[in-house]
């Protein structure tokens, strides 16, 4: 065990020196990546610049993007800046995750043959009572460092509250901070807790907010667990949401045979507010007409996940047919227990061939409209546009260096269909987030990711003994 230690300790050693021997800006300079294939994905980008630029201040913000080997004279940063040449690579804005459970990331494969329902009983109803201390805190930064090699810069952590201990809960929240990737927390209240507790608890959490390029949290938003709890519970969540000027997501119309008991909560949660611009819902795959047309005419959004629900065989939303009526549209990678991995690549192509299959024809939306839900759309769904989804002046520097030819996917004819078609996160060369290098080639500098894995495959094989254990004994009065 120390030999192995001693090994790892080494290679990471190496895997730091070869980050920091391979590129960034001297103390105060800005830093030009330049001759790439960049895509800015701002709005109106029908095509990436076969050959751009990317113009980064020290600070971690973007100054310039776009078209050309460099951006016009006197642009601020142009002088001086270091310059990287990126020929034959591709620069992207990292991806966004507009739904997601960090901990399952410890979970995946379970319940193989489980639609939603059994899929819950095998994980949430079978080790939620069974957490121990710091359990929830290594799940999460498995699941955070899993989306953030994979390329999700920024996600969306729709929390959850199992075993009804304050503590471990919170857990979650404090192993972000530690975590590079960006983050917006969505709280989940305990729903047996008077409305005092509730700002008790919450106020610390939301007093950290503060918005920069060198800080993981974006934002607090609000988990809201009401439409299947004790009646008044979603009131008082949508309440206390609009006390804090807090996003809300739920999840929603998922499995398919809940989808008519579901669509029958309709009037409750639209008299609620739940039909407003600052609510989405995860998955929301079966809604009727009315449903939508209301949906989309109170500003409200859904998150779509193609591989959880393709995995829990819970259905396929009408994308197209849900941004024709005017409803906004994000992606997530939801939890990795249901999607089982964290890469946005398969996620985009899942969804957009299944589109295809359903339609039977390779019209409606194309690589970039699908790149840009991924990223942009997503971002403007959670109301963090401003900061993240692009690449923009005045935004954080977080964006994505992908390789074509390692490993080799051949010839590019057409570089959004080549991302979306050909590639992978195997692809992926570097991360950055703030204009700083987090992520190379699958390595984190500073992180001995093989130890946070062996660290969760204890923690798990532990979690499960407790359980077992629970289970063999004897009911109470036997």
């Amino acid at each position: 065990m120390r030999m192995e230690k001693m090994i790892r300790g080494v290679v990471a050693s190496m895997a730091l020196g070869a980050v920091l021997a391979g590129g960034g800006s001297e103390a105060g300079a800005a830093t030009l990546y330049t001759g790439g294939v960049v895509f800015t994905l701002a709005e109106g980008e029908v095509a990436p610049a076969p050959v751009g630029h990317l113009l980064v201040s020290d600070e971690g913000l973007v100054l310039a993007a776009g078209p050309g080997a460099e951006p016009v004279a006197g642009t601020p940063g142009l002088d001086g800046a270091v310059r990287l040449n990126m020929a034959g690579k591709f620069i992207l804005p990292g991806f966004v995750s507009g739904h997601s459970h960090l901990w399952q990331s410890a979970f995946r494969g379970i319940a193989a043959d489980g639609e939603l329902w059994p899929w819950l009983k095998a994980l949430h109803f079978t080790y939620g009572g069974f957490f121990a201390d710091g359990d929830f805190a290594a799940f999460t930064r498995h699941g955070a460092y899993d989306q953030l090699t994979h390329g999700v810069t920024t996600t969306f952590n729709h929390s959850h509250f199992l075993g009804r201990d304050f503590s471990r809960y919170t857990e979650q929240f404090t192993a972000e901070l530690a975590v590079p990737q960006r983050f917006i927390f969505a709280w989940v209240h305990d729903s047996t807790a008077d409305d005092a507790t509730w700002e008790a608890r919450f106020a610390p959490y939301l007093a950290q907010v503060g918005p920069a390029a060198d800080k993981p949290l974006l934002g607090m938003a609000l988990n809201a667990v009401g439409s299947s709890r004790a009646p008044g519970v979603l009131k008082r969540e949508m309440e206390f949401a609009a006390r804090h000027g807090l996003r809300v997501q739920m999840h929603y119309l998922e499995p398919f045979a809940e989808a008519a008991a579901d669509r029958a909560k309709w009037p409750m949660l639209r008299d609620a507010g739940g039909a407003g611009a600052n609510v989405s819902y995860a998955h929301f795959i079966h809604p009727d007409a009315d449903i939508l047309r209301e949906a989309a005419a109170g500003g409200a959004s859904m998150i779509w996940n193609p591989l959880s629900n393709g995995r829990l065989g819970s259905g396929l939303a009408d994308i197209e047919g849900y941004l024709a009526a005017g409803l906004k549209v994000g992606m997530g990678e939801d939890g990795q227990a249901s999607a089982d991995i964290s890469d946005p690549f398969e996620n985009m192509r899942l969804g957009l061939y299944s589109l295809r299959m359903r339609r039977q024809n390779a019209k409606g939306l194309q690589p970039m409209d699908i790149l840009r839900l991924h990223t942009l759309a997503t971002a403007r769904v959670l109301g963090v546009e401003r900061y993240v989804g692009s690449l923009e002046p005045g935004k954080f520097a977080d964006f994505l260096i992908v390789d074509p030819s390692r490993p080799g996917a051949g010839p590019v004819f057409d570089p959004a269909a080549h991302v979306l078609f050909a590639m992978s996160a195997r692809n992926l060369h570097q991360v950055f987030i703030g204009g700083r290098e987090v992520v190379r080639d699958g390595l984190v500098p500073g992180t001995d990711l093989v130890a946070l894995e062996n660290e969760v495959g204890e923690r798990v094989a532990a979690l499960r003994a407790r359980a077992a254990l629970a289970a063999a004994a004897p009911a109470p009065g036997h």
